[in-house]
């Protein structure tokens, strides 16, 4: 694996125009879905914030919240911050998620968006946030999963566009390297079965999963039930 922070800072500066590209202007709707399928309130954690679409929806939805945006990338950061404006209760803080720099049981609610796969460890990164997500909070993470129940020719369109389309965006912003990670990143990661698996044996009792885009993107709910 590429350094991932050295990798966001090069791309901070153009990653919401690439990401309405490469989305085909779909990203927002999708986060937009997302915050609307629980109720946040009290302490919310998003991590690999980037530059804070998340952290920044949840406090326009939910005023009354507290959201700590976490991301390695001082770029993304720059422009999180940047876009935060006058909105009181809500800060963005350097760092990983397989080394979160909060106490334990800090935040009732914990989110992460197209951003676990991209960790050194998908499994340091949950008990992580096992760690300082309250007993009973809940966790959501929605990201780009492999399903073999996808159709054939979903799917044959699909390598089309991580490994030409994706690679040809990043190529015309000077960033071919970092977009064919990226994409790559995304056809290895796991299936949304494995992805329970981890999360069950580490604390987490999964609610639902909901395919998202013909099933390529999946949102994992799930609640943790440590002792």
């Amino acid at each position: 694996m590429p350094n991932t922070k050295k990798t966001f800072d090069s791309i901070s500066s153009r990653y919401d125009l690439i990401n309405n590209i490469i989305s085909f202007g779909t990203h927002l709707r999708w986060k937009k879905d997302f915050i609307n399928l629980l109720e946040f309130n009290g302490e919310v954690l998003d991590i690999a914030t980037g530059t804070g679409d998340i952290a920044i929806m949840i406090k326009d939805e939910y005023p009354r919240t507290t959201v700590t945006g976490l991301d390695p990338s001082e770029g993304m950061l720059k422009v999180a911050n940047s876009r935060k404006g006058k909105r009181a209760k809500i800060r963005f803080v350097q760092g990983y998620c397989e080394k979160i720099p909060f106490p334990d049981s800090s935040f009732d609610f914990v989110t992460i968006t197209f951003g676990i796969r991209n960790t050194v460890s998908v499994v340091r990164s949950v008990k992580e946030i096992g760690r300082v997500l309250k007993k009973g909070g809940q966790l959501l993470i929605m990201e780009h999963t492999k399903n073999e129940s996808v159709h054939f020719v979903v799917k044959f369109l699909y390598k089309i566009y991580l490994h030409l389309f994706i690679p040809f965006v990043g190529l015309l912003f000077g960033k071919l390297s970092e977009y064919k990670y990226l994409a790559s990143s995304i056809e290895s990661f796991y299936t949304p079965k494995e992805v329970n698996s981890i999360l069950e044996r580490n604390g987490f009792k999964v609610e639902s999963n909901i395919g998202c885009n013909l099933n390529l993107i999946t949102i994992h709910v799930a609640n943790n039930i440590k002792s």
